[in-house]
């Protein structure tokens, strides 16, 4: 027979697995944000530009949110981080074009996103058994990346169809339910009972994990932010079956880690799936056939899904409660400024190399960062 205990917490990871969605949701459809610039006529280091902020936004915000996630708790975190993504959204209807207003709400959308995916996933930290804990993280970043599935061809639909106005009210309408899911969770942060880690030594000890979490940052910023204004992606309705085909890979390794397969969370797997990553961003340099973009779209999204699970099972593995927000938020600061390096660091040199000499160069940054984490951590 279930306890009340198990059926709260069972109840609790649902609605948060929903929130997730509908955020998510709105993210998605911000992944044609590089189109709608391309329309607009942005260049390459302009839709580069725009992408970097945004992530500056959520990276500077990560030592803040694991501070705030402490003091305050999860929920009114969570609350004020869709608060201010609700706000940067509107503001393109005010500032529609590149300039200070509009980088300046993409870094407070970045801060938004921050926010809230820190105070989520210090939920779900709090909430899943220890022994389960690449399982849950499994489950609930499947549903995480289920919008990126579906979500960004439906908002292709929308702006072709309707134009990307109507995609930002979509996006604006979908991020406001959420937080109605989130006021009914309860506050999962508990008071301090012990001494809390020592954050110098928690950094040290996970350094070559973020390592590794950068390059899967780095991969992510260049094929989700250079991928739909290439050539290869140029065509109608390609963008969409991109991230469909990456979102499908990812949440399939997802679901595979979420029941129980243990070979998926077993850490001997990282270093062929970053292999796999790497080969994935430079195969995209050999042709523009939509069979070469849905293989590397599935392939590099496999080696996404598998890779997170883990390396969070790993960071978290002996951390203090008192500690898990901090350590959340170091793993999306991680991803971040690997998104910041792909996204503005390699969009400043775009126009030179062309956009396949971007993915080569993406595949060798990849390969060898994650060999230099690999090799640091048998330290």
């Amino acid at each position: 027979m279930k306890t009340s205990g198990s059926l709260s917490v069972r109840f609790s990871l649902r609605a948060i697995y929903v929130a997730t969605f509908l955020f998510s949701t709105s993210g998605a459809f911000f992944l044609l944000l590089p189109v709608y610039l391309q329309q607009i006529g942005s260049t390459s280091s302009q839709i580069g530009l725009v992408a970097g902020v945004f992530r500056i936004g959520s990276l500077l915000a990560r030592p803040l949110a694991g501070r705030l996630l402490e003091r305050f708790g999860r929920r009114p975190v969570t609350l004020v981080g869709a608060g201010l993504a609700i706000v940067s959204i509107l503001s393109l209807f005010i500032f529609p074009r590149p300039g200070g207003p509009f980088l300046a709400m993409r870094v407070l959308q970045g801060v938004g996103t921050s926010l809230v995916d820190s105070g989520l996933s210090a939920m779900v930290a709090d909430l899943s058994p220890p022994l389960a804990r690449a399982q849950v993280f499994a489950i609930y970043t499947a549903w995480m990346n289920l919008a990126g599935v579906v979500m960004p061809a439906v908002g292709e639909a929308i702006a072709r169809h309707q134009g990307f106005f109507w995609l930002f009210a979509a996006a604006v309408v979908v991020l406001a339910a959420a937080p109605v899911i989130v006021r009914r969770l309860p506050e999962t942060a508990r008071a301090r009972q012990e001494q809390p880690q020592p954050l110098r030594g928690l950094v040290k000890g996970a350094a070559p994990l973020l390592l590794g979490v950068m390059m899967i940052g780095l991969a992510y910023g260049v094929l989700t932010v250079f991928v739909p204004v290439a050539r290869i992606a140029a065509a109608p309705g390609r963008a969409g079956l991109f991230f469909f085909a990456y979102f499908g890979g990812l949440i399939g390794a997802r679901l595979v880690a979420g029941l129980g397969f243990t070979w998926v969370a077993h850490p001997a797997i990282l270093p062929p799936a970053y292999a796999v990553l790497a080969a994935g961003l430079a195969a995209l340099s050999l042709g523009d056939s939509v069979i070469l973009l849905v293989s590397v779209g599935l392939t590099c999204g496999l080696s996404h899904g598998v890779l997170m699970p883990v390396i969070y099972a790993l960071l978290l593995f002996g951390v203090s409660r008192d500690r898990r927000g901090w350590t959340v938020a170091l793993l999306a600061a991680a991803f971040d400024l690997g998104n910041v390096a792909g996204a503005m660091g390699l969009g400043l040199v775009a126009e030179r190399l062309g956009y396949g000499g971007i993915f080569i160069l993406a595949g060798g940054i990849v390969a060898a960062g994650a060999s230099a984490a690999h090799w640091w951590a048998r330290r």
